[in-house]
């Protein structure tokens, strides 16, 4: 399994990648997935090419809220990919960085799409927060009544 870096590296890609369809950026974007993925082989930089072409051209093709929900459907695709390219080969992560940088710069702050997909299971907590802050005090035991049980009683006895 990946380290939590590298799956936010995939993320970040993903986002960069479908930001930059139907930009003045998508050539150079197009080209540096491309090369990363040109490491396993031609045939492979070659297939990745002609599926960032057809994805390119849905998104250019649709009005600006189809755009939109294309580009939503894409990221996790684009996502999954990145992440396997990684996996395959760790060496291309700082080539992976740059390239996010470098689009994330040149898109309009309306196509830096951002995603995060939060989860709790089993009784768990989830406390997230995308672009500000999170301040979480926890009171101590005790103090915060237990949550009523499937008779609606209180759980106090």
């Amino acid at each position: 399994m990946l380290a939590e870096s590298l799956t936010a590296l995939a993320g970040a890609g993903a986002s960069a990648l479908i930001g930059a369809m139907a930009t003045d950026l998508w050539q150079g974007t197009r080209g540096g997935v491309v090369r990363l993925f040109g490491r396993g082989g031609e045939a492979r930089g070659e297939a990745i090419g002609a599926q960032l072409d057809e994805d390119a051209v849905l998104v250019g093709r649709a009005e600006p809220a189809g755009a939109d929900e294309i580009r939503a459907e894409l990221l996790p695709v684009w996502r999954r990919r990145l992440l396997l390219l990684l996996e395959e080969h760790p060496d291309s992560e700082s080539e992976l960085r740059e390239l996010v940088a470098r689009v994330q710069d040149g898109l309009p702050a309306e196509r830096q799409v951002w995603t995060q997909s939060n989860t709790a299971r089993d009784h768990g907590t989830l406390f997230a927060v995308q672009g500000g802050s999170l301040h979480y005090h926890q009171a101590a035991e005790r103090q915060v009544p237990p949550p009523a049980d499937e008779d609606g009683a209180d759980g106090t006895g």
